[in-house]
């Protein structure tokens, strides 16, 4: 099944070896178990996978950017990413749910309704360090999912899945905004990693030749280029939606880094 080329995972074949429950091959999840022998090689996935690591640790390498695993992380992944676990302990599990774009874009009547989740964009971190009540919160909706799945005897069992996934995905989001949005600060990072933030910045700057702070501006910037270049909003709502405290703020980081106002950036050609 995998080899030393980038292998892909169709739904069906990943449905045949993992699903616990499912709805054909277009939605299913796991119970808790150990990924490695999946994971060692390169892959891609035929649909989107929204795990979360119960015990243990792993590495999980992404499109070629490695991000630890630990209890309570949520790890999200689209057939575009590129995925591996090259390391893990042997106390490793995790639990996840794999759906196809088109389980859910009847329901919503809009084909792009998964695509247009900040947490399932190809430039967006996939994985949350959540240590609050959202990772119960989720492994609670993958109960009621497994619920609604074994009741076969009922009409509308899919849909009461395509809702409950539906809400997943808003929660996600929330805890997503949260980690990847609002929290522009070093000190928050070094938290996460349990690490002082001058430690943090001392060691990103040994190994990169840039801050910490100046790779989270980053990370800011290519997230407001992208909205303005991708959406119709004003803005006034990509600031909002940034979490700058009002449009002016938000204008003057934009064209500090970028030499150009938020609208005149609007207007060039893409590059």
């Amino acid at each position: 099944m995998v080899n030393k080329k980038i292998a892909q995972l169709t739904l069906q074949k990943f449905a045949e070896l993992y699903a616990h429950h499912s709805i054909n091959a277009d939605f299913f999840i796991t119970e808790e178990r150990q990924l490695l022998t999946l994971s060692e090689h390169p892959y891609r996935s035929g649909g989107y996978i929204i795990g979360i690591c119960t015990s243990g640790w792993a590495q999980v390498e992404v499109n070629l950017q490695t991000f630890e695993a630990r209890p309570g992380a949520l790890l999200m992944a689209t057939p575009f990413h590129i995925l591996r676990i090259h390391s893990a302990s042997d106390d490793f599990l995790c639990r996840f749910l794999v759906f196809s774009t088109d389980f859910l874009a009847e329901q919503h009547n809009n084909s792009l309704f998964v695509e247009s989740f900040n947490f399932f964009k190809t430039t967006a971190v996939p994985v949350i360090y959540n240590d609050g009540p959202g990772g119960a919160v989720i492994l609670q909706m993958l109960g009621f999912i497994e619920l609604a799945l074994k009741d076969e005897g009922n009409s509308y069992h899919a849909q009461i899945c395509q809702s409950i996934l539906t809400t997943m995905l808003y929660v996600i989001a929330d805890l997503y905004d949260k980690h990847h949005v609002i929290q522009r600060t070093v000190h928050f990072y070094a938290e996460q990693l349990f690490v002082s933030s001058k430690h943090l910045t001392e060691t990103v700057k040994e190994v990169t030749g840039k801050t910490a702070g100046e790779w989270i501006d980053e990370a800011i910037i290519l997230e407001a280029k992208v909205v303005l270049h991708n959406s119709g909003i004003g803005v006034a709502e990509v600031a909002n939606s940034l979490h700058f405290p009002d449009q002016s703020s938000f204008g003057k980081f934009f064209k500090k880094h970028t030499g150009y106002s938020p609208s005149q950036f609007r207007v060039l050609p893409e590059r």
